[in-house]
């Protein structure tokens, strides 16, 4: 039997109004009394996630930034990430469509371009927010994420362009169809994960995980199960075709899982 499990959140643990139901609360509360593990990989801000944490009440390691940062039981950093400030500068300036949106994962910070406040619905309950910046003459120290936001056909576009001229420097990924990240070199969720089981005394193959988007697909890949949500992105469902599906999000997929599982 799995010691550790591992969610993806959007998409995944939370469902679509970016909540943790009652029911998935409870499943995570049994599990971790039995002594299973609990581990958090997002593409989310850890502020943002530490928030999430303290209403889910487990104590647990956070994955954040795509695998970027990661923190303990106790808030500490113990992993950092981050994007060299000249590759950074290419981020911000490449060329894209006027209605693709930037942002930034620096330190403590969200920043942004422009006001973008159809996405603060995903931070409701954190109440984590953006700060406006010019992105140009902005310091690119300690950025550990970049991501653009818009239309999927125009975001595809620029993720064949990023993967042209970045692709053996940046990981490059989508958490979302309308979310379009890039991370130093190495930086996936999969990698986090194994680091953070590891330091834990665990390996992959006691891990179960969970998630829905191509952002999860080392994840998934590497663990001792990955199991694709039923409302994955088609493009993840074709990349692990013979992977196991858990129920929607908006169904308890993985507390439904967990609890045939486990039971």
């Amino acid at each position: 039997m799995f010691k550790v499990v591992v969610s993806d959140l959007d998409g995944t643990l939370l469902n679509n109004q970016h909540q943790i139901s009652p029911h998935t609360r409870r499943t995570l509360h049994r599990l971790t009394e039995r002594g299973v593990r609990f581990i958090v990989a997002t593409g989310r801000h850890h502020i943002d996630v530490q928030s999430i944490r303290d209403t889910l009440g487990l104590d647990i390691f956070l994955i954040t930034a795509n695998g970027a940062v990661v923190h303990d039981k106790q808030d500490n950093c113990i992993y950092n990430q981050t994007i060299p400030p000249q590759l950074a500068q290419e981020l911000v300036e490449i060329e894209r469509l006027p209605d693709i949106d930037l942002h930034l994962y620096q330190g403590d910070e969200w920043l942004v371009e422009a006001e973008s406040p159809e996405l603060l619905a995903y931070h409701k309950e954190s109440g984590f927010t953006y700060r406006v910046v010019d992105p140009v003459t902005l310091d690119k120290q300690g950025i550990n994420k970049i991501f653009y936001t818009g239309e999927h056909p125009d975001l595809i576009e620029l993720e064949n362009r990023l993967l042209t001229c970045f692709g053996d420097r940046l990981s490059i990924a989508f958490s979302t169809p309308t979310c379009l990240e890039a991370m130093q070199k190495g930086v996936n969720k999969g990698n986090a994960v194994k680091a953070v089981l590891e330091l834990n005394g665990y390996r992959l193959q006691d891990a179960i995980a969970f998630g829905d988007g191509m952002n999860d697909f080392e994840m998934l890949s590497m663990a001792g199960r990955g199991v694709v949500m039923g409302n994955a992105h088609s493009r993840l469902k074709d990349a692990l075709p013979s992977h196991p599906q858990a129920l929607t999000n908006d169904e308890d997929g993985v507390a439904e899982y967990l609890t045939q599982l486990f039971s």
